[in-house]
């Protein structure tokens, strides 16, 4: 990701309309905190690109011995996952980090899990590989990584598909909390469903990747029961363990 691309309007974009634009998002929270097993004690966790901190949200009650590490390039993003924790205390650990440079990674192994929704797929291939490979040593053995990403179709057909399970998803949710279109016509607006609106390879800041070479690159890193969950309009949730010793 780069730091110039990711602009502060984008962060303000998904405040106001993620409940809007992210299929079941609920759903993803909870489904997320149930592959995490409780841990022995207390325990730390990193979350990747926090954003305003409705995940760390449903980490932090349901684990009382946790704390949450949450990692974001976004000053306004942080800024609402501090005041959204505040009843949390010392047990939500905020971070301004670009999740493509490597200063915030490291050989120790702190992490009872890692988890990231939502972020992975602005890497490119490559970076992606290193980021699981990187991740591996982080984690504590028998310490479990989950993500929510967008992934890449490997035929126009799947691609239409998707973009049209999104649209279908968010006019849903639209009718659904305000009996109108209207985040449907913002969707449309901002053209945010990359499946409809795929953007110029060179300046892309969303760059998805298969699914199935995702998978690999983590077991590739050392993961073992790695695993999909659901899917949903283009959007996937798999986890991963690393091994106990």
């Amino acid at each position: 990701m780069n730091d110039f691309l990711w602009q502060e309007r984008d962060s303000q974009d998904f405040i106001d309309y993620g409940r809007y634009f992210v299929p079941q998002r609920k759903y993803q929270r909870q489904t997320i905190a149930d592959l995490i097993p409780p841990p022995n004690g207390p325990a730390h966790i990193l979350e990747l690109s926090c954003g305003e901190g409705l995940l760390a949200e449903v980490l932090l009650n349901r684990f009382p011995t946790v704390t949450v590490h949450g990692y974001d390039i976004s000053p306004i993003m942080l800024q609402q996952a501090k005041a959204r924790l505040v009843p949390f205390g010392e047990r939500f650990v905020p971070r301004r980090f670009n999740l493509a440079e490597t200063e915030w990674r490291s050989t120790s192994p702190t992490f009872h899990a890692v988890v990231s929704s939502l972020t992975i797929h602005h890497l490119d291939g490559a970076q992606k590989q290193q980021l699981f490979h990187d991740l591996f040593p982080m984690l504590l053995p028998g310490g479990t990584l989950v993500v929510v990403d967008l992934v890449a179709p490997t035929r126009d057909q799947g691609t239409a598909v998707a973009a049209q399970a999104w649209d279908d998803a968010v006019r849903q949710r639209s009718q659904q909390l305000d009996g109108n279109d209207d985040a449907l016509d913002r969707f449309e607006q901002l053209k945010w469903n990359l499946y409809r609106y795929p953007e110029d390879p060179a300046i892309a800041i969303d760059k998805p990747s298969g699914l199935l070479e995702q998978l690999k690159w983590v077991e590739a890193a050392g993961f073992t029961a790695v695993d999909v969950h659901w899917a949903l309009a283009g959007h996937v949730l798999y986890s991963a363990i690393r091994p106990a010793a």
